[in-house]
C-alpha cells in the first residue's frame, strides 16, 4: 500500500505541474531527430486537489504542431504522456508521500 500523501501547498502543486511539463517536454524532444519539427508546442497541466477522494488529479494535454515531415505520430505523444505519468508517479511517492 502506498504511503499517504502528504498535505501539498500550492508551491508544491506547482512543483508537481511543472515537473511534468518539463518531463513531457524532454521526452517529445528527445523523441525528434531536430528541434525544428516543432512549429509550436503548448503543455497545459491540469492539477485538481484536493478531488473528490482527496487525491491529487492531474491531467496533461499537449497541443503540437509539427512541420509537415515530421515522424512523430500521434501514437508516439501518446506513449511518451503515459511515461511521463509514470514518472510523475514516482516524483510525487519520493517527495510528496508521507
Amino acid at each position: 500500500m502506498e504511503a499517504k500523501l502528504k498535505k501539498l501547498s500550492e508551491d508544491d502543486i506547482e512543483d508537481i505541474s511543472n515537473f511534468l511539463s518539463d518531463t513531457i517536454e524532454r521526452k517529445i524532444s528527445s523523441s525528434l531527430k531536430s528541434q525544428k519539427e516543432i512549429l509550436s508546442m503548448d503543455i497545459s497541466i491540469n492539477v485538481l486537489y484536493p478531488d473528490e477522494k482527496g487525491e491529487l488529479d492531474v491531467d496533461a494535454s499537449i497541443d503540437i504542431d509539427l512541420d509537415e515531415l515530421s515522424k512523430l505520430s500521434n501514437e508516439k505523444i501518446e506513449e511518451v504522456i503515459d511515461e511521463s505519468y509514470l514518472e510523475l508517479d514516482e516524483y510525487i511517492n519520493e517527495n510528496f508521500r508521507e
